[in-house]
């Protein structure tokens, strides 16, 4: 591929354009025009601040700039005069700023501040934020590929790279998706300048895909792709905006769609460069497997990889780092159809026929009790007990169960943590299995909100809980994708490559990243 990047045309060196500036209105028609300066930072948010030096709006305004800018509505009174009143939404249909270096252009934007003098005027100014910002430079250049700046950490896979382009030979990590050829370029920069310091740039050929609207330039972006980036890194990924640009990387238009969430502290990285030792390993061959999903699925799993990054222990809460994770679980199940069970289905022939009989003997004594309280005239009591005798008669078929549900889960994925926890759990007295325990953690955070920890030792087994439970639905995904390499776990103590089904039946709490594994809420 060649290289559809070009650094230095990213951003300038102080973030801001400076030009002159046309707004127009529709509510109503106006405009407004002067000096302007374009604030672009590297989380993707742009404002513009315009000194108004011109300015041509209704003459029912009698010149007054504030109560148009407002949106407020003229109403004529008897006596001759006019009120404004009933504020409204000023709504913008155009914003141009023309600088030296090309067009800032917008057809939607809202007025977020304002100054203006008390009678004259004079030194007016607003601050306005576009809502579709795109920037055309002077110089037209063809579209022939997208390119995103992307911020967050990458450094870990720097060396990671699978391919060179062919202009300059920089070598970057190449992946397909869709079909269309597809790169992930790592930075190396020591500058301290903020808008130099791109963690990294993703780009892809464009070909004959529609790309005009803001839209359409969205969807030439793989689906998912900074979500995995996240789940990948354990660190929020995010790009300021979308570049369309020529094969030798010179600039045909940029739009300021901002992608990713607010960032967060890293947390657990799903690979390191370890694992890109291996060809088939390590955070390229994780997007080649992702991208080979139909679009249908990978959207599916944009959400469980951002609930996987937002659970990441130690970033947040233990109840909150456990619910993130909990609904990641709930929504694959759902996924996979494991969200119902049928309980009987699930026992052994022999033991099913005797769960069976005790099932029998309950039910003939629930009847005759009906009996009974019929011939004392406990009417009232009939309606009650009838529904419990239908619940009953129903009690090992089809149920809702979190924890039963999961264990499922691991199982089709050949996943065996369910097993080792329990291996850990029967040599204790009392009665907790890892599946009960799941279901109860799911009610209290769903319902509740929260795990009542008593002590810091409760507490250091919850964040152990939390870790293992990270560590399970990075699996999943990896599962879920076809990945078969290796990765980093969340509940070890050094870097290494681990391979996917590393956790066994016979695996210790030890190997789980566990001192003492809670057995209660």
């Amino acid at each position: 591929m060649a290289r559809p990047w070009n650094s230095v045309e990213f951003m300038p060196q102080d973030g801001a354009y400076t030009g002159s500036a046309t707004i127009s209105f529709c509510a109503p028609d106006g405009d407004v025009s002067g000096p302007a300066t374009v604030t672009l930072t590297p989380d993707g948010h742009v404002t513009l601040a315009v000194t108004i030096q011109q300015y041509s709006i209704p003459s029912e305004y009698h010149d007054f700039l504030f109560p148009f800018l407002h949106g407020e509505v003229p109403t004529p009174i008897a006596t001759g005069g006019t009120t404004f009143r009933n504020p409204g939404t000023q709504k913008i249909t155009k914003l141009e700023v023309n600088t030296s270096s090309g067009m800032f252009r917008a057809r939607r934007a809202f007025i977020s501040k304002w100054h203006l003098s008390m009678s004259t005027n004079e030194g007016a100014s607003i601050e306005v934020v576009p809502n579709d910002l795109e920037f055309v430079p002077i110089e037209a250049n063809p579209e022939e590929t997208w390119c995103i700046p992307l911020f967050g950490n990458l450094s870990e896979f720097s060396g990671a790279e699978t391919a060179c382009s062919l202009v300059d030979r920089v070598p970057y990590i190449a992946f397909k998706a869709d079909g269309a050829e597809c790169g992930l370029r790592i930075s190396v920069t020591t500058s301290s300048a903020p808008y130099d310091n791109f963690a990294g740039m993703a780009f892809g050929s464009i070909g004959a895909q529609p790309h005009h609207a803001a839209d359409e330039v969205k969807d030439l972006l793989p689906g998912g792709l900074i979500a995995a980036l996240s789940f990948a890194t354990g660190s929020d990924i995010r790009a300021p905006w979308v570049e369309l640009r020529s094969f030798d990387g010179r600039l045909g238009r940029r739009l300021h769609l901002r992608l990713g969430g607010n960032p967060q502290k890293d947390g657990f990285p799903a690979f390191t460069g370890f694992d890109s030792t291996n060809p088939a390993s390590g955070i390229g061959a994780f997007l080649n497997c992702l991208f080979r999903l139909p679009k249908n699925e990978r959207d599916s799993l944009i959400v469980p990889m951002n609930l996987v990054r937002s659970g990441t222990p130690g970033s947040a809460t233990v109840d909150e780092s456990i619910t993130a994770l909990v609904k990641m679980l709930d929504g694959i199940c759902k996924r996979h159809g494991l969200a119902r069970r049928n309980l009987r289905a699930g026992l052994d022939p022999q033991e099913s026929t005797e769960v069976d009989q005790v099932l029998n003997q309950a039910r003939e004594r629930l009847k005759r009790l009906r009996r009974h309280w019929k011939t004392e005239q406990k009417l009232d009591q009939l309606a009650i007990l009838d529904r419990i005798i239908g619940r009953q008669a129903n009690v090992a078929c089809e149920d809702l169960d979190f924890g039963i549900a999961v264990a499922d889960l691991l199982h089709k994925f050949g996943l065996f943590d369910g097993d080792a926890m329990n291996s850990y759990y029967s040599k204790l007295p009392n009665d907790v299995t890892w599946e009960s325990l799941l279901s109860s953690i799911r009610g209290e955070v769903i319902h509740t909100g929260a795990i009542h920890v008593q002590n810091l030792g409760g507490l250091l087994s919850w964040f152990q809980f939390a870790r293992h439970l990270h560590d399970v639905c990075k699996r999943i995904i990896l599962r879920e994708i076809g990945y078969t390499g290796t990765y980093l776990p969340s509940n070890v103590l050094y870097k290494g490559p681990f391979d996917v089904d590393r956790v066994k039946p016979s695996s210790t709490i030890g190997e789980l990243g566990y001192t003492d594994p809670p057995v209660s809420i």
